[in-house]
């Protein structure tokens, strides 16, 4: 079980090179890509055939296979994920399954809850589950712990805004969706 592996650390150092990644689709094909910013910009895409269908809380089997195929030779200091970290019904979302398989740092934001309650306190609205705290909302968003980070990595990263490199992945994942031909 994925959820089991979860290794919840202190980032140990700013991480000096993020990367997103995000899926869209076209019919029963699907585009991933990967957008990292560091010393260099990096963008990568990989499409193929989707063959598991959207539900939710499963979906990781619709779109981990594509995100580990472009994740391939990127190693970023963390990655952000369109999805969830533990803030799932499993603990185990999109974000910490790639997180646990890549050995990667990895934070999950997801445009909507799964999960939980929004508990208000000191200013920051925590996603609990079970009285314990896996994710802050800020926002529209949903921000939460992959894998190795910490929820005060996941506060600091939140209080940045959304993601410059989740935003642009999920906006060329987009465009090469559009340009796919599935004939």
């Amino acid at each position: 079980m994925i959820a089991k592996q979860v290794n919840l650390v202190k980032l140990e150092r700013e991480p000096r090179e993020m990367c997103g990644v995000d899926v869209a689709y076209k019919g029963e094909m699907g585009v991933a890509v990967v957008v990292c910013d560091g010393e260099t910009q990096i963008i990568k895409k990989v499409k193929g055939r989707v063959s598991f269908p959207y539900i939710p809380g499963l979906l990781f089997m619709r779109e981990a296979p594509l995100m580990v195929k472009a994740l391939e030779d990127v190693k970023p200091d963390l990655l952000l994920v369109d999805g969830h970290g533990i803030a799932h019904p499993r603990r185990s979302g999109i974000a910490t399954v790639l997180g646990v398989l890549l050995e990667t740092p990895t934070v999950g934001v997801a445009k909507s809850r799964l999960v939980g309650e929004i508990v208000e306190e000191g200013g920051v609205n925590y996603v609990t589950l079970n009285g314990e705290r896996v994710g802050v909302k800020v926002g529209k968003y949903y921000y939460s712990p992959g894998n190795l980070v910490s929820l005060d990595d996941v506060i600091q990263l939140s209080r940045m805004g959304y993601p410059k490199v989740l935003r642009e992945a999920d906006r060329l994942s987009k465009v090469y969706r559009n340009e796919m031909d599935i004939s």
